[in-house]
């Protein structure tokens, strides 16, 4: 189940259901939760919240954000949102130790009319509603009391937004340059916000009121920094970037980045579109003051302000302040331009100079050629469409040409943008791919200048790379199987090699080399059948001398019996009850072990077992439980326990590639196959009840609920004489025999060539042609079989949490998420990776993210949202998360038509 944190106080929330409210354990706050109980979404909201209560309101709303485009629905992270835009944050009173909301982003619209507060209300349920209500009227009452008292503070000029202190509480570098600028400042007769200062006299009080005060008279802002990270600082950043969307609704508000130590490209994005001052130069301060006189012109008293001459026309005092507006623009001042045309528009408000004034001032703009340099168009502004209504023609159409000239500007800089980007990717590119992505470029612009010849150049290039890329792919699958065919040495591997110069029939001499390949296999399979031959006659001989001597010791063999069964285990199994009076179970259980069925031996070995597993669980060591339980047969609950343990941490395939077909187990129990069927290996369509399935060259085997297993195809070696196997808890198909992984944690097998029988402590097994791996509780990998490649060299691997195997290779995942292996394959640079699959010529690695590598030929570059990988002898498998699978490589016999499969089983689940 999912485990999300509390928003007011972090501690971890406990659900016993889907429902949507709960209260906090640490700090007995009613909250609301997300509806959706999945652990990505918690982790999402665990991680937004965490930032916002440290006060990284920005990042944290991107997580929310991220959230409602997965699911436009989910109400809990629109109400995050909301907490982001009031930088809302919950702190203990401490008068009733209950958590109350303190506000850091003051907003002047109430928190009961915000759109996302509505969307949270939309579509939560009735309960989460309720509390939503509650909360959002506590903070709208918190509005109220900050508001009124901004209402009560007199407006400021300058704002300073600096780092008072370092990690280590230390005054910074940055607050001694502030308190320098402002008394400067302040000895011009600037009203200037300075923290330190400024809020002196506010020790005990909450700074916010004043704070989203001073933002919003302020008329320039001061961010001083000498340090990049210090730009980035949490109050720091809540305060710039506060201004900053002021800014976008108050185009006469001014930000002023000043940094020092540090070059200007260590600022932040945000400030890229900003002119920035070098704190260093000489005369900054002085450079700083000028330039915020320019911008802040002092009021003055009434009596100084200028007035209309009673005895001049109207007319008349509108020209003088239109040329005063014009003189204002020329000096780059476009406040006191806009305010001289309002006072023009007070005397004629149809007049169209006007309007331009205002528009030139409103893109600052000196001249009125000046506007054809704008970024952007601007016949969105009221400004321009008054200008145009009123005005003459000649003004209409100079202001219409602007318009055209800024639209062909753009559309001419657009173009040639993306002209110059479809050269670049073209220049750069090396594959077919990279080909055809310049063109598609080119044809986003077809008509402009040569895109489209450039655009037919690509193409032709990227069939060219096409026609070389499958040049090399087969050469590469040639030289593969040459190399098979030289190190063949069993009928098997010369079938496979077979397989692998057909999948490229037609190249070169493949053909003639699969038959050559196919007629070595019939030479192995007819010497493996005289040496099978030779081996029996030698046993019958061997038997016939055991007959004749056992006469001779029949008498000496009473005696033994007496010592053996009587004498010995008596003492033993009362060395075994005083180990347990004396609570030393683990020397106890070995000894109980020995003796079998002796006396109550075997009862007493499966209690102490139980006993040991209780105390595994207690731990959370659930591996070892899990194998004590096991060891505990049916004394009381174990077999439940045991399987209920193992159903988590046992690897269970649930989409497996055999040598020519492909098996896949869906969601309801039932099994479905395609590809090569000669030997039955494809009869699977009546098996219910199965968990997981595995699949060889010539059958396939499936565990059923119950720890039984089933088994269809070829039999020649005993494969499938599984009938009596029980409490099994994994299961492995190789072309030797079949492995199976009991719940005590040993290994049964019908693989005489690999006999595992005598392990101990296995969690994981795997199996190749003719070797069996197996994975043990501590981490470590045991191997038994063929070794003539070095598969079996694994007794050196620690930390290993996953194992696969092949005909030549065996393959590790450690717990950090790279991979070993007793291969040449390299996959040293792998990372990141939560699963693994092998077989002939390649290994497969599924990383977290959902994508696949390979050492292989298979291309899996495209897959994603895969969650499961398994390998055959020339084609590789995936599952997705949607249960769909997709498959690549050799499709003979159809082993990769799954494309119509749906509803697989999800590993594990």
């Amino acid at each position: 189940m999912a485990v999300f944190k509390c928003k007011m106080c972090g501690g971890a929330l406990e659900l016993s259901g889907n429902e949507t409210v709960v209260t906090c354990d640490y700090c007995d706050s009613v909250q609301t939760v997300s509806k959706k109980n999945d652990d990505v979404i918690a982790n999402l909201f665990n991680r937004a919240n965490n930032l916002r209560i440290k006060g990284e309101f920005d990042k944290a709303a991107e997580v929310y954000e991220r959230i409602i485009n997965e699911d436009n629905t989910d109400a809990e992270a629109y109400w995050g949102l909301v907490l982001c835009k009031y930088g809302i944050e919950y702190v203990e009173d401490p008068k009733t130790f209950k958590r109350i909301p303190t506000c850091h982003r003051t907003q002047y619209e109430s928190i009961l009319t915000d759109v996302d507060y509505r969307a949270a209300i939309s579509n939560a349920d009735s309960v989460s509603q309720g509390v939503y209500k509650t909360q959002a009227e506590e903070i709208a009452n918190l509005q109220k009391d900050i508001l009124a008292i901004v209402k009560n503070e007199k407006p400021f000029d300058v704002f300073i937004c600096y780092k008072e202190t370092d990690e280590n509480g230390r005054r910074t570098v940055d607050s001694a340059l502030a308190n320098d600028i402002y008394y400067q400042l302040t000895q011009e007769g600037l009203k200037v916000f300075y923290a330190a200062i400024t809020l002196e006299d506010k020790l005990g009080v909450e700074y916010e009121p004043y704070i989203f005060a001073a933002l919003n008279s302020a008329k320039v802002m001061l961010v001083v920094a000498t340090k990049p990270e210090y730009f980035e600082a949490v109050w720091v950043k809540n305060e710039w970037s506060r201004y900053l969307k002021i800014m976008k609704t108050d185009r006469s508000k001014i930000l002023i980045p000043c940094y020092r130590d540090m070059d200007a490209y260590d600022l932040p994005d945000e400030f890229s579109h900003l002119q920035a001052q070098d704190m260093s130069k000489i005369g900054f301060v002085n450079d700083v003051v000028r330039g915020i006189r320019k911008i802040i012109t002092p009021d003055v008293p009434k009596a100084e302000k200028e007035t209309v001459i009673v005895n001049q026309s109207a007319t008349g005092n509108a020209g003088a302040l239109i040329k005063r507006a014009f003189m204002a623009l020329e000096d780059g001042d476009f406040v006191r331009a806009d305010d001289f045309c309002e006072q023009v528009l007070n005397i004629d408000a149809e007049n169209a100079e006007a309007y331009l004034g205002k528009l030139m001032a409103e893109q600052n703009a000196r001249t009125r050629s000046g506007l054809a340099n704008c970024g952007l168009p601007f016949d969105n502004s009221s400004n321009y469409q008054k200008a145009v209504r009123f005005g003459n023609e000649a003004l209409v159409s100079e202001l219409k040409g602007y318009i055209k000239h800024i639209n062909e500007r753009n559309e001419h800089n657009r173009l040639e943008g993306i002209y110059t980007k479809a050269l670049s990717a073209m220049s750069s590119a090396t594959t077919e791919y990279d080909f055809k992505q310049a063109a598609g470029i080119f044809k986003s612009i077809s008509g402009y200048k040569d895109s489209d010849k450039l655009a037919e150049d690509c193409l032709a290039k990227a069939e060219e790379k096409r026609i070389e890329a499958e040049r090399n792919r087969l050469e590469d699958i040639y030289n593969q199987a040459l190399s098979a065919m030289s190190s063949s040495r069993t009928e098997d591997k010369f079938k496979q090699t077979a397989y692998i110069f057909k999948s490229i029939s037609g190249y070169k001499d493949s053909d003639k080399l699969a038959e050559d390949c196919l007629a070595k296999a019939e030479e192995k399979r007819i010497e493996d059948e005289l040496y099978r031959e030779l081996a029996e006659k030698k046993a019958k001989k061997k038997r016939k001398i055991i007959a004749i001597s056992a006469a001779a010791i029949a008498a000496l063999i009473g005696v033994i019996i007496l010592v053996v069964n009587v004498i010995i285990p008596t003492a033993k199994y009362n060395s075994a009850l005083k180990l347990i009076e004396e609570g030393n179970y683990d020397q106890a259980i070995a000894i109980l072990a020995e003796l079998g069925n002796f006396k109550d031996s075997e009862d007493k070995f499966k209690e102490l077992n139980y006993l040991k597993a209780v105390e595994f669980a207690e731990k959370s060591d659930f591996v070892n439980a899990a194998i004590a339980y096991g060891k505990s047969g049916g004394y009381k609950d174990a077999k439940e326990k045991s399987f209920e343990l193992w159903g988590e941490i046992a690897v269970r395939e649930t989409v497996s590639a055999g040598g020519c077909h492909t098996v896949g187990l869906k969601s309801d129990g039932t099994v479905v196959a395609v590809g090569d069927n000669d030997y039955g290996q494809c009869k699977v369509g009546g098996w219910t009840d199965i968990v997981a399935v595995s699949a060889d060259r010539y059958h396939t085997v499936g565990l059923k609920s119950d720890g039984t297993v089933v088994a269809v195809g070829g039999n020649n070696y005993g494969h499938c004489n599984v009938d009596d196997w029980t409490d099994i808890v994994a299961v492995s198909a190789n072309f030797s025999g079949t492995v199976g992984l009991k719940s005590d944690g040993t290994v049964v097998t019908t693989d005489t060539y690999a006999d595992a029988s005598g392990w101990k402590d296995i969690v994981a097994i795997a199996s190749g042609n003719v070797h069996t791996v197996g994975l043990k509780a501590d981490g470590t990998v045991v191997a038994v079989g063929n070794n003539d490649y070095g598969q079996c060299d694994v007794s050196s691997w620690t930390d290993i949490v996953a194992i696969a195997a092949s005909d030549e290779h065996t393959v590790g995942l450690k717990s950090d998420g790279t991979v070993v292996t007793t291969d040449t394959d390299d996959v040293s640079g792998w990372t990141d990776i939560v699963a693994i699959a092998a077989n002939d010529y390649r290994t497969i690695g599924l990383k977290s993210d959902g994508t696949v590598v390979t050492t292989g030929t298979d291309d899996v570059s495209g897959w994603t949202d895969i969650v499961a990988v398994s390998a055959g002898w020339v084609h590789t498998v995936g599952l997705k998360s949607d249960g769909t699978v997709v498959a690549v490589g050799y499709n003979y016999d159809d082993r990769c038509d799954v494309d119509g499969w749906t509803d697989i089983k999800q590993p594990n689940k």
